[in-house]
């Protein structure tokens, strides 16, 4: 059995379930567990045998909602029950009308048949047909094979900054619970707050905190990372100013990279300055890789002696960590205590790229067919010229607004349309874009895949000179998320 979550109306999430199932207490609370916690719960279901802890679901404060003829239903107490869709359609809409909400901030579970079609379509978040899919099992899956390469004491720290690389921050944090990760990492004390009120309760580490905000850091129980004197002595001062002692934080190390931590010849006085400031414990020491050869060794071999000084000093355990996605692939033997994987979760490491599961696929609808003579040009600038022979364009609703780069444009790339592929034509314009698919059988509404399988996420990094982390990230808000998950995983 599959899933499917998406935004709803007034701040919903509509859960579709792909098969009929039975109504128990014991599926629905799982199913539940992990969907936002500061929303109530609705189910609507018609034509379904149900079990006899109907009352319970209630109880439970989640609100049934029955559709159709069946004589079972009608007897039940404490049920919504409508004659058919049109009707709860309509009730909706006129509660909607008189601003009293009929769904507010509730998690929809639709136990999805040919009937339920019009009532998912009348409450999930209208928005352009353009998606990023999410399949949660196989994230779930390459967390997994990360896992494969450690020690079984190593613990895994899971990167979710940046909207956990445009997937989706709450989504895949609920995942991390499931699956077992021990920490979270986020880059900004906002992106921490957010999974706290949404009912993450994993360690969460902060590795750009902000210095004007870190009560706010505290009372949200985040842990951040610490790179210089100034944050160190800072956080001491507000730890001690809310009265909270050994307030872990982790300790970062200059081993290389150059960017942020304490150096080599810092050390001694950060020893000192641990000795004298009581509020704060050092949880972690940790260091950033630059690369991916021999000079990461000898970065490794820098953060080991480093971190080894630092560690005799303290009269407490304390945990090591310098492995990234690609490091766990290849500098296993330095491991330490934990391992922060990022990237390779979505199955989009250059190294691990036969092992792993794509993850996020950015797909859209050919919206247009038109048929454009020989001697024409398409898009603007006229940079779309056709030859001597008659080719046919496909319009797709996605543009650089949506995060496809416009670089991408004048067949640079391609899309994947009925397993054939389809270069982009002409320049690619902020809401849209055109392909050639000339020979191709296809037609309106149809849908296309931008990258994926065919074209992958490093496919359209390389042709634009960057990395996959930017092509992930740039996916604009307004794209919609769709995620995918198997009743195997929830279980």
């Amino acid at each position: 059995m599959q899933f499917k979550i998406t935004q709803g109306i007034n701040n919903c999430t509509v859960i579709c379930c792909k098969e009929d199932i039975n109504i128990n207490l014991a599926s629905i609370k799982k199913i539940f567990k992990h969907l936002p916690k500061n929303k109530n719960h609705a189910i609507i279901f018609s034509d379904l045998n149900l079990v006899d802890d109907n009352e319970e679901l209630i109880n439970k404060k989640i609100r049934l909602i029955a559709i159709g003829q069946n004589d079972q239903i009608k007897r039940m107490v404490n049920i919504d029950f409508y004659n058919d869709t049109d009707e709860l359609i309509k009730n909706i809409d006129s509660q909607d009308r008189v601003n009293s909400k009929f769904f507010n901030r509730e998690n929809i579970l639709i136990i999805e048949n040919w009937k339920m079609k019009p009532v998912i379509e009348h409450l999930e978040l209208k928005s352009r047909p353009t998606h990023f899919e999410i399949n949660l099992d196989s994230l779930a899956y390459n967390i997994n094979y990360f896992r494969s390469k450690l020690k079984p004491a190593t613990k895994m720290l899971c990167m979710l900054k940046a909207n956990s690389y445009g997937i989706g921050n709450y989504e895949v944090a609920c995942l991390m619970q499931l699956t077992g990760v021990d920490y979270l990492g986020v880059a900004a004390t906002d992106e921490g707050v957010i999974l706290r009120k949404s009912g993450i309760k994993l360690p969460i580490i902060v590795l750009t905190p902000e210095i004007n905000n870190l009560e706010r850091m505290i009372r949200n129980n985040l842990e951040p990372e610490i790179h210089n004197f100034r944050s160190l002595q800072t956080f001491n001062e507000t730890c001690k100013k809310l009265n909270k002692y050994s307030y872990p934080i982790h300790i970062k190390i200059n081993s290389g990279m150059n960017r942020q931590g304490f150096s080599a010849e810092q050390i001694d006085e950060l020893i000192n300055a641990l000795q004298k400031f009581k509020y704060v414990k050092v949880s972690s020491i940790f260091t950033h890789l630059a690369t991916a050869d021999s000079y990461a060794l000898e970065q490794l071999r820098r953060f080991d002696t480093i971190s080894a000084k630092l560690r005799r000093a303290l009269p407490h355990g304390v945990m090591r960590h310098a492995l990234n996605s690609v490091g766990i692939e290849m500098f296993t033997a330095y491991q330490f205590d934990m391992v922060r994987l990022g990237i390779g979760m979505y199955g989009i490491s250059e190294f691990a790229r036969n092992k792993t599961k794509i993850t996020g696929k950015l797909t859209s609808v050919i919206t247009q067919i038109e048929e454009v003579p020989a001697g024409e040009t398409v898009g603007y600038g006229r940079e779309g010229i056709i030859g001597k022979k008659t080719k046919t364009i496909g319009v797709i609703p996605v543009g650089y607004a949506d995060g496809l780069n416009r670089r991408l444009g004048k067949s640079k790339t391609y899309f994947t349309v009925n397993g054939k592929t389809a270069p982009v034509i002409g320049n690619i314009c902020m809401d849209l874009c055109m392909i050639d698919i000339t020979g191709i059988d296809t037609e309106e509404g149809d849908r296309v895949e931008i990258f994926g399988n065919s074209p992958t996420a490093i496919d359209i990094a390389k042709i634009l000179g960057t990395i996959s982390y930017e092509v992930f990230t740039s996916v604009a808000e307004r794209v919609k998320r769709i995620y995918t998950v198997s009743e195997e995983l929830i279980k």
